[in-house]
C-alpha cells in the first residue's frame, strides 16, 4: 500500500521500517495545513491508499477517505530538554465511509 507521508520532516529510518513491516511504501509528499488539508489535495498528489499524519485535525478531516496512520512516539526527552522523536509503532485506522 501507499501512504502519502505529511510532514515538513522527511520520514525516519524507524518510521520507513515499521510501515514496510505492514506493508507500507511511505511518500513523503511535503506539509500541509492541518486544519484546511483535504482529500482533494492528497489526491492531487497521486493515488494514496492512505496518510502519515501528526495532527489529529489532519487526521480527522482525511480519515473519511483515506486509511490514516499515526505513528507512535516512545522516546520524549526530559522537561526542559530538546524534543526527541522516536516512533516504536505505526497505528493504523479505517474509518473510511
Amino acid at each position: 500500500m501507499k501512504f502519502a507521508f505529511i510532514s515538513r520532516h522527511l520520514p525516519t529510518d524507524g518510521q520507513i521500517k515499521l510501515a514496510a513491516d505492514q506493508g507500507i511504501d511511505l511518500i513523503h509528499v511535503g506539509d500541509a495545513d492541518a486544519f484546511t488539508v483535504s482529500p482533494s489535495w492528497v489526491d492531487g498528489l497521486g493515488v494514496f491508499d492512505g496518510v502519515a499524519v501528526v495532527h489529529p485535525a489532519a487526521a480527522l478531516l482525511l480519515c473519511s477517505s483515506f486509511l490514516v496512520g499515526v505513528f507512535e512516539n516512545s522516546n520524549r526527552a526530559p522537561e526542559g530538554e530538546r524534543p526527541q522523536f522516536e516512533a516504536s509503532a505505526l497505528h493504523i485506522y479505517d474509518l473510511r465511509d
